[in-house]
Formats: C-alpha cells, structure tokens, sequence
C-alpha cells in the first residue's frame, strides 16, 4: 500500500532512505509519474533490445551476445526491484535481490560490452587483459559492500548501515564511471587513427558514431554522479535502468554499422574480422583485401 501523505515536490525527499528502507514512498503525483516514465521507457527498450539481439544473432556463444543480454535483462531486474522497494513494503527481500542482481548485471555487463569488442580498435593484448582485471577487480571491490549494506538497510534494523552505506556508494559510482571513461576514452583515443586514413566517407561516419557512443556513455555517468552527489538517491536509481539502456542501445547500434562495413568490404585493412563478435560467424563470406570474412 502507497504512503497516501502528499508531499510538495519542492520538499520531496529523493535521498538514500526512501529507495532503500521498505517503507512505500509518499505521494506526489509529479514525482510519481517520473518515477513511471523512466521505468516504463527502460523497459520498453529492454523488451526492443532482447527481440532485436535474437534475431540478429544467430550463434549465441560469443562474449558480445550473452554482455549484451545479460546488461539488457540487469536493467529490467533493477527497475523491477526498484518498483517493489518504492511502492511494496511487504517483499524487501525479493526486492532487493532482484535490484541487486539487476545492478550488477547491467553495470558489470556493460562494461563486458565494452571489452568484449575492444578489440576491434586496440590491438596490444597487455591493454586488453588489464581491461579485463581492472572490469573483474572493480566487480569484487564495488558490489560486494554495497550488497550487504543493501540488505542491511532493507532489514527490520537499518540504521546502522545507513552511514557506510551513503559513503560506499558515492565510491562506487565514481569507480565504475571512472572504468567506462577509461574503456570509453581507449575507443576514441584508437578511433582518431582510422579517422586520420584516407577511407570512404561511410568508415568516417561509422567511426565518429563510434566516438559519439563513447560521449553519450561518459556523459550518462556525468549525469548519475551528479544527481548522487546532490543527495538524491532515489532519483539517481529511477534514472540509473533508463541511461543504461539507452547507452547498450547506442552501442548495438553502432556493432552493426560495423558489420556494415565489413558486409560491403569497406573496413580498414587493419580491422579484424569479427569471427567470434559476429551476429552471424556462420553466414556467408566475402572477400576483404586477402581475408575471408563473415557478415550478417
């Protein structure tokens, strides 16, 4: 049952405790309907994106397939436990494990996704596998204390985990948006050298939505640790799901314009062929500059 006390949005309390402690949130129609806007827009595109990944990919064993899936299904799991935390107080620990293991799924995942087609633009393997440290180390480091402070602040006694838990979770969000600046700046740092080539004007296009990709996800974290950092928790968790899907739909789109380049052998010579990030490894294959690859 919802906390039927209207309160003015001027003096809505949007900080930690109302997202965490399972007490329904008080009424105000405004703030009520923000809340619904981004968790219904984040499930909209978590429903697109699924559909569009099962029918573009065809071999569901790569790295890229199951990051994306698993980002995809984290946002939907954290806007259902969102919903259940902010409006059930009856179900605290459904709700939170299913807010964490969606936190955890399209955070970590996202940052998979990232990796997972690193490769297409940096080609040192000392870089790749300290990318892929840094991802594992930040996992263990970031989302472990803020689990057991979530259940502790979700338990019948909260306020002793209310203080570690405010501290901890402003680090968080500034290591893992530290973590996709640095994958996001190592894409456009490695883009700018297939810019300074003589390729066709679809490579530069395809090349600057690349870039463009990687700003929209560095700006999306801007956003997150500013609203935190102005003590609205509760608001940074209602807009945390709906950045996050729009940042993995931005990046599917861009993996298929890069297939595009490669279907029509417009890809410098030095990309690689996407054997294992490939929609379709099994499909048809041209000729590109001596190389056979596969293509959607």
């Amino acid at each position: 049952m919802t906390n039927c006390t209207f309160v003015p949005l001027s003096k809505y309390d949007w900080s930690l405790r109302p997202a965490l402690i399972p007490v329904p949130i008080p009424w105000n129609p405004t703030a009520y309907c923000l809340i619904a806007g981004f968790c219904a827009a984040s499930l909209w595109m978590t429903v697109e994106l699924t559909i569009q990944v099962f029918f573009t990919f065809k071999r569901h064993r790569s790295l890229y397939f199951w990051s994306i899936l698993i980002c995809t299904w984290g946002v939907t799991f954290h806007v259902l436990g969102l919903i259940l935390k902010l409006f059930d107080e009856g179900n605290w620990i459904l709700s939170s494990i299913l807010f964490k293991i969606g936190w955890v799924g399209n955070v970590t995942g996202f940052a998979f996704v990232l990796y997972s087609r690193l490769n297409l633009v940096v080609h040192n393997r000392k870089i790749l596998r300290a990318v892929l440290c840094m991802i594992i180390a930040d996992a263990f480091l970031f989302h472990t204390p803020i689990i057991i402070f979530d259940f502790g602040i979700s338990s019948p006694h909260p306020n002793i985990w209310i203080m570690p838990m405010k501290v901890m979770e402003k680090i968080q969000v500034i290591g893992f948006s530290v973590q996709e600046t640095i994958i996001s700046l190592l894409y456009i740092f490695n883009t700018r050298d297939f810019l300074r080539q003589t390729y066709s004007r679809q490579v530069h296009r395809v090349m600057k939505l690349l870039i463009f990709a990687q700003v929209l996800s560095i700006l999306g974290d801007v956003v997150l640790i500013t609203v935190d950092w102005n003590n609205m928790f509760t608001l940074k968790v209602t807009i945390h799901p709906f950045v996050y899907a729009v940042k993995l739909k931005m990046e599917f789109i861009v993996l298929n314009q890069l297939l595009a380049l490669i279907k029509h052998g417009l890809a410098p010579s030095n990309f690689p062929a996407p054997d294992e990030e490939s929609p379709d490894a099994s499909g048809p294959t041209i000729p590109r500059r001596g190389k056979q690859v596969s293509f959607l």
